[in-house]
């Protein structure tokens, strides 16, 4: 090797000897069309291909998310200055796994290493990512919206899209934190605001992103947290993690109700991740001031606000798009010290993806569904 090459050699020889133990095909499930969950194909595929900077990760969870839903549906679109979104594809958000081959140019992974797969990478070099709102970047694909997910043995990465995985965190775990818990640090904490004392209310409180928001919002001190449900089967389950009022909005007027419980006043903040006409309910259970952030649409795109309501109560309404890097890291860190723990479900094998994308549609779910490869 010429001078100064030599510290390549180890990296070079950890890729091809771990490359030449490695089948040539994967189980993978992908979507060819849109449609009800049974478009979902469990097939064998070939292994991801590794080039210089990138690393091969054995998956050991994924998990399932309201996106993935929307996606084979057909439902989604592209964000602003997005390409659009592709098909054949493999979904899943988050994957968490085991280091298997890297590429030459790699150097903080090696084969062995447990690592997560960042829901949300970024270039650090546009515009968006120099104002520290990488959140935004425009330079990379989204995994399980842009580019292939996790809904496979195998995926590769990109070194930076890759972050070290403490070992006290299970893969089943690990898998279910940085879509959710990231971005709803950012809805409560970055957007939000959410100081001691504040009372709070979360809709959908018992999915992925509400179980998580229920965690966040008792770390951060919240006085009192409420949170709507469409299952009398899951109020028990609310209040064993600490929400002290479920509101069944099939069955009672939660703002009313927030208004009884709050002596007229209503909550300082909202979490919002249904859309629709549950964003309106959210606004109508502000107190004056109070503020509503919003991170879904599932329940419906397009709404008619209010604008008496908006500007009499003096109410801030904020979008919140996904998380930064240090959103991300911080919630591997709040998880490995044991101040938040993913609520699962259910695991299922891979092969059993389209069962999952049922169970979540009849909402019988309480916290996130986990695929296992």
């Amino acid at each position: 090797f010429p001078s100064g090459h030599s510290a390549v050699v180890p990296i070079v020889a950890a890729h091809l000897f771990s490359l030449s133990s490695l089948p040539r095909t994967m189980k993978a499930v992908r979507l060819f069309e849109y449609g009800d969950p049974s478009v979902l194909q469990y097939l064998d595929v070939p292994l991801p291909e590794l080039g210089s900077d990138d690393v091969l990760m054995r998956v050991r969870a994924t998990s399932v998310s309201n996106w993935d839903l929307r996606y084979r549906r057909g439902g989604l679109t592209p964000p602003p200055g997005r390409p659009p979104l592709p098909l054949p594809f493999q979904l899943g958000r988050e994957a968490a796994g085991e280091v298997v081959a890297v590429g030459a140019q790699v150097s903080r992974f090696k084969p062995g290493d447990r690592v997560v797969a960042m829901t949300c990478p970024a270039c650090g070099s546009c515009d968006y990512c120099k104002r520290g709102l990488d959140n935004l970047c425009l330079n990379i694909g989204l995994p399980g919206h842009q580019r292939f997910g996790g809904y496979a043995e195998y995926v590769s990465r990109k070194e930076p899209e890759l972050l070290h995985a403490p070992n006290s965190i299970p893969f089943e775990k690990l898998a279910c934190l940085l879509w959710s818990y990231a971005t709803v640090w950012r809805m409560a904490i970055t957007r939000g605001s959410l100081r001691p004392g504040q009372d709070v209310l979360i809709t959908a409180a018992s999915s992925g992103m509400g179980t998580a928001a229920i965690q966040i919002a008792r770390l951060a001190g919240a006085a009192r947290i409420f949170g709507t449900t469409g299952s009398t089967e899951k109020s028990g389950r609310l209040k064993q993690m600490g929400v002290d009022h479920v509101l069944n909005y099939r069955e009672e007027n939660v703002p009313a109700r927030i208004r009884e419980l709050t002596n007229g006043l209503g909550v300082d903040l909202v979490l919002e991740f249904v859309g629709g006409e549950m964003f309106n309910i959210g606004m109508q259970c502000l107190r004056m001031a109070g503020t509503l952030v919003s991170g879904a649409q599932h329940g419906g795109r397009f709404i008619t606000i209010d604008l008496d309501l908006l500007y009499r109560s003096d109410l801030i309404i904020q979008g919140a798009r996904a998380s930064t890097r240090q959103d991300q890291e911080l919630v591997l860190t709040l998880s490995a010290k044991g101040k938040i723990d993913p609520i699962i479900h259910q695991l299922l094998p891979l092969r059993d993806a389209a069962e999952a994308h049922r169970i979540m549609e009849r909402q019988e779910h309480f916290g996130k569904i986990v695929l296992v490869p």
